[in-house]
């Protein structure tokens, strides 16, 4: 049986705490479920775990792309399939933790793959290659397309081969997961409290640095670039205001990001258990113990 931990929860709940305290009681790995983290040099301002708590415990899908790369949902779920084998083979707890909501629900069966819209890396590779290669690629995805387009038209092939490795892989069986999914909540306004402590702690850490490269980069033209956490300190940088004023605006579009995320998940993820922020790690051992001891008797 496949199992799996999910931990959820909006900016600055203690998901990545809570999972590395999870991870270490019941012999787990982490997968991270984070549209940010996946990006190198992009430390602070994900509030990615340290490299000292990464050699502790396990962790996936963090750093594994530049800045300027693009990710999709179809991608996250593929190599999150994978990693989840891969770590129930060693006998060990998967542990998905993110407060990237459309990843998990993806990951969990709860919303189609569009695989054509997101295989950015395909899309990619297809521009690289010439018309003719193009052609040959189409034969051997779909030949039964080579006298239905124009195919003297780059972009009509390009379209097609994606559309046909879409159709495959979208009939590509998933694996089904026995998934224990919590949520960590806090007041309201305990929380608006932890995400303005940490937008402080960011800033005293190195966030204005982080900001620059990416801005540097690309800025807002990239998909890290259009992010909370970065975008709102783009303004000052480009002398536009103040860092008083940029901090504010980071603090309060945090804030609004949060209560976006709850609201996501009390009605995108079904069968989610909040735990109180105060008590997660002995409520998150309760639930655990009895799941397992409940699939143990299966």
């Amino acid at each position: 049986m496949n199992q799996i931990l999910v931990i959820m929860g909006p900016t600055a709940s203690g998901k990545s705490d809570l999972a590395i305290q999870m991870a270490e009681r019941y012999n787990g790995e982490i997968i991270s479920a984070d549209a940010l983290q996946i990006y190198r040099h992009l430390d602070i301002g994900t509030a990615k775990v340290s490299a000292a708590e990464q050699a502790t415990v396990p962790h996936h899908l963090v750093d594994i792309l530049d800045m300027t790369d693009t990710y999709s949902v179809a991608e996250f779920v593929e190599q999150a399939d994978q990693i989840i084998k891969q770590i129930i083979h060693r006998g060990r707890l998967p542990i998905i933790v993110g407060g990237t909501g459309f990843y998990i629900k993806a990951l969990l069966g709860l919303q189609p793959l569009d695989y054509q819209k997101s295989d950015t890396a395909l899309l990619q590779k297809l521009k690289t290659l010439s018309l003719s290669e193009l052609v040959t690629m189409l034969g051997q995805v779909a030949p039964d397309q080579l006298t239905k387009i124009d195919l003297h038209n780059p972009y009509r092939v390009q379209r097609a081969i994606l559309i046909a490795q879409s159709a495959q892989k979208s009939n590509i069986e998933r694996p089904s997961y026995d998934a224990l999914v919590v949520g960590v909540d806090w007041p309201r306004e305990v929380l608006y409290e932890r995400i303005n402590a940490r937008v402080d702690k960011m800033l005293g850490m190195g966030l204005l640095d982080e900001a620059k490269t990416l801005l540097e980069q690309g800025g807002t033209d990239l998909q890290a670039g259009k992010a909370i956490g970065y975008k709102e300190l783009f303004p000052y940088l480009l002398g536009q205001t103040t860092l008083a004023v940029a901090k504010q605006q980071l603090q309060q579009n945090s804030r609004r990001y949060a209560k976006r995320q709850l609201t996501y998940l009390r009605h995108q993820i079904a069968g989610l258990i909040w735990i109180d922020g105060n008590t997660a790690q002995y409520d998150t051992s309760v639930l655990v113990d009895q799941w397992l001891k409940k699939s143990s008797q299966l």
